[in-house]
């Protein structure tokens, strides 16, 4: 948070050496300040970045917020050789106010509001969202808010595309690996209209540049390398392409000049040292790292059976396929070598002890197939259904045989007067994890409704904000009543050991 002031010192020598530039003195405390925020800012999210780097690994989209900070620079520097000299800041406590707010509000996101949605962790990284507010206000302790608020637009860009709204956006473009890539080309033409802006016609055409380089950059990745890295399609169609932008305007704007990029002096900062602000920065980086993150995704996946994957699930003895179902809009979400298919079974007959008529109960089977096992963390099974308005239960571990453990629990509308009865499991089939769900509904008459599969980011996003406004006990129900317990396991039970060779192991 520097301007340019008069020429660097020089050193002309007492024996006619060269002249020689000294580092102004106000170069080491500007330095120190970013040195102390950036390493508080690693240290107070550390388990933030170690799992959002586990999650890039495994093929989720959030590796694009590690590349954020560099567009970031991008932008910055752009405006920083724009600025001229600032007045000094005298009075600083307005900064440590506003900059304390700011700490607080990270602390808050960070250990009230993140733990609300544990569930949705993945798809939402609340945490990072701290991450942003905590730079932010860091930055307004250690430099000041005048000079922070010069660059408005920079921090605007970090704010602007959380984890949620990035899959928002990618879905509603359909989805595919050139969609998410488009996303992030389409920051990073922000990004290079705020670094070369110095006139509202000319940040236009630098974010149309920057854009159009991005989408051929990002074409011609895919067509010559398909199954790409998504990180690397990332970073490199948005960096390339901001980078490229900013290089052409700055020769352009330069030619018959020096090409020198660092010549103009660095200024001395306008806010005055603060003892207080750094601790405060400390302090508040200490107490981020002390609070815990939600829970890894704890869903067991065990080796699956042998054979194909593309066909339905062998169905049981007693039990008869009465229809069958695909759903193609998963590839939005799951990859687009994934499927979901609905299987309905009904059982062949009667049993006093699932219903007290003896009627034959129908059962839905939900099968989704991806490649990527990191969307299955990211987008859990609730997620494949519209049920906005329903309190679902813990969940008890089921064994159904062959190593194969699955999860019970139920989810109750209340404005049906429906409880479903869900039991849930997931195996890795030939590189193909399979996340399978038995279905069941407390009303027993033909024609009963069951959750149908259905996009439910609105839904979710919806009751994401009724928990924020209400709590968690309004998703929660505290009291449930596993009527079909008997029912799923056993024929779960059946379903596993069904798709395994009868020479096959046992159960």
């Amino acid at each position: 948070m520097s301007t340019v002031e008069a020429p660097l010192a020089v050193d002309s020598g007492d024996d006619g050496a060269e002249p020689v530039e000294r580092t102004p003195n106000h170069v080491r405390p500007l330095v120190f300040r970013w040195v102390l925020l950036g390493l508080c800012v690693i240290a107070a999210f550390f388990p933030t970045w170690r799992r959002l780097a586990k999650e890039a690994s495994d093929g989720a989209i959030t590796a694009y917020i590690f590349i954020l900070p560099f567009l970031a620079a991008i932008a910055a520097q752009g405006i920083a050789r724009r600025r001229g000299a600032e007045l000094p800041i005298h009075d600083r406590q307005t900064d440590n106010i506003c900059g304390g707010i700011g700490l607080l509000a990270a602390i808050a996101i960070q250990g009230l509001w993140l733990p609300r949605y544990a569930d949705q962790y993945a798809l939402a990284h609340l945490d990072v969202l701290a991450g942003v507010v905590f730079t932010m206000s860091g930055a307004v302790l250690l430099f000041g808010l005048r000079p922070v608020g010069r660059f408005w637009s920079v921090w605007l860009l970090l704010l602007m595309l959380s984890p949620l709204g990035y899959r928002m956006i990618a879905i509603a473009l359909g989805g595919s690996r050139f969609d998410y890539g488009s996303v992030m080309v389409l920051l990073a033409g922000v990004a290079g209209g705020i670094a070369v802006g110095r006139t509202k016609r000319r940040a236009i055409r630098g974010s149309v540049t920057t854009v159009a380089v991005g989408l051929a950059i990002l074409w011609a990745m895919l067509e010559l390398w398909p199954t790409l890295h998504i990180a690397i399609l990332q970073f490199v169609s948005a960096i390339g392409s901001a980078s490229a932008t900013g290089l052409l305007y700055f020769l352009h704007a330069r030619r018959g000049r020096s090409k020198k990029y660092l010549a103009a002096p660095v200024t001395k900062m306008s806010a005055k040292r603060s003892v207080s602000a750094k601790v405060s920065v400390v302090l508040a980086a200490i107490v981020l790292f002390a609070l815990p993150l939600p829970a890894s995704d704890t869903s067991t996946t065990s080796p699956g059976p042998p054979g194909p994957v593309d066909g339905p699930l062998s169905t049981p003895d007693g039990w008869t396929r009465t229809s069958i179902e695909s759903y193609p809009w998963v590839t939005s979400f799951f990859g687009r070598s994934s499927t979901l298919v609905r299987q309905s079974l009904v059982a062949e007959q009667g049993n006093p002890d699932w219903d007290e008529q003896s009627r034959p109960r129908t059962v839905m089977v939900d099968v989704l197939s991806t490649t990527n096992k990191a969307s299955l963390v990211v987008y859990p099974e609730s997620t494949l259904y519209r049920l906005a308005d329903t309190r679902t239960s813990n969940a008890l571990s089921v064994r159904l045989g062959h190593d194969v453990v699955g999860s019970l629990y139920t989810s109750v509308d209340d404005t049906l007067l429906l409880t479903w009865t869900k039991l849930v499991f997931q195996w890795e089939r030939s590189g193909v994890v399979q996340r399978v769900t038995v279905i069941s509904v407390d009303n027993h008459d033909e024609g009963a409704l069951f959750p149908v599969p259905a996009p439910s980011m609105a839904s979710n996003l919806s009751s994401s904000i009724g928990t924020f406004l209400r709590g968690n006990k309004i998703a929660t129900n505290d009291d449930p009543d596993f009527k079909d317990r008997t029912l799923l396991t056993a024929l779960a039970t059946d379903l596993v050991d069904e798709q395994w060779p009868r020479t096959g192991s046992g159960r």
